[in-house]
């Protein structure tokens, strides 16, 4: 579980849904396409 949780802190897996987002790290939680189009429509 750890592991996991270290890929969505680098920014690797989404912070929400945890899906790949890409290979390029932000160093930060971010989220992937789907869910920052899912908060817009909110």
């Amino acid at each position: 579980m750890d592991e996991v949780v270290d890929l969505v802190i680098e920014g690797y897996l989404c912070e929400r849904c945890g899906s790949f987002i890409d290979s390029e790290v932000g160093g930060y939680p971010r989220k992937c396409e789907d869910c920052k189009g899912e908060e817009k429509e909110l």
